[in-house]
């Protein structure tokens, strides 16, 4: 009779310790991370209008260290357990790659990761962007560019009411510039590029991860 009677008890006693672990523990429902084409095309072919792009694709095992380190660094930084939360419901891979966007990571509104991820008591919104202030000089049929870039971080932390409890922006402009060079063929034209690799771009969030959580 004990026996039978402990189970049910043991059952309520975990789905009590999984609520209040949830409770206090932060989701990141919202990931954008961009880097500017301009850094990521090694060559683009310009036809009336229609742009053709080469570029390299950031490797699965660089995007998991992403979302690990990012996990680990708002945990150090909220004092909770810190996840990814995905829409259940939506590809991980966004239509959005042309633009420069990285895929398979979070893209939600917050009222879909309530429903997702309930009962979280920090919801996490990050915005990660690689750009670049350039410079040209024009020889016809020649154009030289010089890129220069830098990475912009933008993090806002709600509370499960959507009340924010802490925001920052972080912005990192010492790297070396980069060269582009276009041929003019008339109707064509060619752009080849020094660009970031993934690797960079991989060192460059990890740079401006570690100044956004600083105080």
């Amino acid at each position: 009779m004990k026996s039978t009677n402990f189970k049910p008890f043991f059952i309520i006693t975990l789905l009590f310790v999984a609520s209040v672990a949830s409770a206090q523990s932060g989701a990141i429902y919202d990931f954008d991370f961009r880097v500017d084409p301009v850094l990521i095309d090694y060559k683009k072919t310009e036809f009336k209008g229609i742009a053709f792009s080469k570029r390299d694709e950031m490797p699965e095992h660089l995007l998991d260290s992403i979302k690990i380190k990012t996990e680990k660094a708002f945990a150090n930084k909220l004092q909770m357990p810190v996840k990814m939360c995905f829409h259940i419901f939506k590809s991980e891979i966004l239509n959005l790659l042309n633009e420069g966007y990285i895929g398979r990571l979070p893209l939600n509104s917050f009222r879909r990761a309530k429903a997702d991820c309930p009962n979280y008591s920090r919801y996490i919104s990050l915005d990660v962007e690689i750009l670049s202030s350039e410079s040209s000089s024009s020889f016809f049929p020649f154009t030289k560019t010089k890129s220069k870039p830098y990475i912009a971080i933008y993090v806002k932390v709600y509370d499960e009411y959507k009340n924010k409890v802490w925001k920052k922006n972080i912005t990192i402009e010492d790297f070396e510039k980069l060269r582009s060079s276009t041929m003019d063929y008339g109707i064509v034209n060619i752009t080849k590029s020094e660009i970031l690799s993934p690797l960079d771009i991989y060192e460059m969030y990890l740079m401006g991860l570690d100044m956004l959580m600083k105080e």
